[in-house]
């Protein structure tokens, strides 16, 4: 069996042991598909566009939507606990340009620096979009020559209006879930 139970984490796991692997793993690949949905201005990819994704950089069918579902989930349609194998997990990490694969979804440290390096990437991904709008850039212009103490309560000004503005946008937008098909 090339499940991760036996392959990556060595050894056969009881069920609590398995249900917390099951658990991380879809935590993680909550997050991966959140960070996509914020970049793509609040929608999710489906688990149907993920799956073609991924079976499309494999070059053949090695993941189902339903897989990706089952392991999102945490849980799969019989109630039972996914035990995806190392190359799913190899599969499903590459699908989000993940190299580390299966180790980002079973190994604590290793998701701990790809998820800095996400960040870091998300980060450089703002400033670039920041340096494309003139409004931006003309504030920092006159931005420039004020006291580090009126820069610090722009900074914050700037902190809040967005937090109010992301606030507002949750609200207008709902909670529904557009995973499905």
């Amino acid at each position: 069996m090339n499940s991760v139970e036996h392959g990556v984490a060595g050894g056969a796991e009881g069920p609590v042991r398995s249900a917390d692997r099951a658990r991380r793993i879809a935590e993680r690949l909550d997050r991966l598909i959140g960070r996509e949905a914020v970049k793509a201005g609040g929608r999710a990819p489906t688990y149907r566009e993920l799956t073609e994704r991924i079976n499309r950089l494999a070059g053949r069918d090695v993941i189902s939507k339903d897989t990706i579902r089952n392991l999102h989930h945490g849980i799969n349609q019989k109630g039972q606990v996914p035990n995806p194998t190392v190359d799913t997990l190899d599969w499903l990490g590459r699908g989000f340009g993940i190299r580390a694969g299966a180790s980002y979804f079973v190994d604590d440290s290793k998701a701990a620096v790809v998820d800095e390096q996400l960040e870091r990437l998300e980060k450089i991904g703002d400033l670039r979009q920041a340096l494309g709008n003139s409004e931006v850039v003309s504030l920092v212009q006159r931005a420039s020559g004020l006291s580090d103490g009126s820069l610090h309560m722009l900074v914050a000004l700037a902190d809040k209006l967005k937090q109010l503005e992301d606030s507002a946008g949750r609200h207008e937008s709902g909670r529904g879930s557009t995973h499905g098909s």
